[in-house]
């Protein structure tokens, strides 16, 4: 995990530079200047780290052209009138940055890499190699401005009128006071109160069609309070996932990890457990178990159906 996170970081940092030189021509101090106020990147970044990072972007084959003294020894990019083609090595590179932001499972970096991919995609000849580079899976049925917004609002804690879609395809209007934005078991849900869902509420973003209108600042429900859920997962897992906020590991051997799980709303605990798969090995609480095994048997009939 360590090694992928270290990976994809690199990759981050080529990105941002590319898209700091696609707004005009800059410095190395300029660029370095930028990077540091980026709280998404870690590490000790220097001169010669960006130098390197603008080396990389010339193997991938853009023209980036040192302007000299008397411009400041600002660097600027030179594209000629064939766009942009990708080899194996390099698109490759773009790839597992890609893939390893996802698994990381930082819906903002993700959201930042989509943008930078875009901005990169316009000057791709090939057409299937853009399909291939902006394959983000689930992402693609988000509407960005939607989200962007949400993310504002969630910050404010604001109440506001949502235009939902249910998984039946029922369309209708919601009260919610916002709290946060989780990525969880590869969706993205708003998670808040309202009043006809006292013990909280979790919207997938995707199904979220318009913000209707921000609401006058009111307390809409008291916060719910919290449940205690306690289970055990396969340690061969641990290297892969990332704990929640409301997560907590209770003990750990060679045969199982004990974690404590804070929970607000029994759905995203449920979301939560049935993302672990097969290593998943026990549930303390037996109402959560309860519903967990009925949320398989679900699942199982829908497979066989299909």
């Amino acid at each position: 995990m360590e090694l992928k996170q270290k990976a994809s970081l690199t990759g981050f940092r080529i990105l941002y530079i590319l898209d700091i030189l696609l707004k005009g021509s800059v410095s190395k101090n300029e660029i370095l200047d930028i990077l540091s106020k980026k709280d998404d990147l870690e590490g000790n970044i220097t001169k010669e780290t960006i130098g390197l990072d603008i080396n990389t972007l010339k193997s991938a084959g853009f023209e980036i052209e040192n302007t000299g003294k008397s411009n400041n020894y600002r660097y600027k990019i030179n594209w000629s009138p064939i766009k942009l083609k990708l080899g194996k090595k390099e698109m490759q590179v773009l790839l597992n940055t890609r893939d390893a932001i996802i698994e990381i499972e930082d819906w903002e970096d993700i959201v930042k890499l989509y943008g930078l991919f875009k901005k990169i995609s316009n000057y791709i000849e090939d057409e299937n190699t853009i399909n291939e580079l902006m394959n983000f899976g689930y992402f693609l049925n988000i509407d960005f401005e939607i989200l962007k917004e949400l993310n504002v609002l969630c910050k404010r804690k604001k109440e506001v009128k949502l235009l939902h879609k249910s998984q039946t395809g029922a369309i209708k209007e919601i009260a919610i006071k916002l709290k946060e934005i989780k990525y969880i078991a590869s969706k993205l849900y708003i998670t808040g109160t309202s009043p006809n869902y006292p013990d909280g509420i979790f919207l997938r973003i995707d199904n979220i069609i318009k913000i209707l209108k921000i609401l006058p600042q009111k307390d809409l429900v008291k916060k719910p309070k919290a449940k205690i859920i306690v289970y055990k997962i396969n340690p061969s897992i641990i290297d892969s996932i990332s704990l929640l906020g409301e997560e907590r590991i209770l003990k750990q051997n060679k045969n199982f990890i004990q974690i404590e799980l804070k929970s607000y709303n029994n759905f995203m605990a449920l979301q939560r457990l049935l993302g672990y798969g097969r290593a998943l090995i026990d549930i303390k609480n037996l109402d959560i178990k309860k519903e967990y095994l009925t949320n398989l048997k679900n699942m199982q009939k829908v497979y066989e159906e299909n």
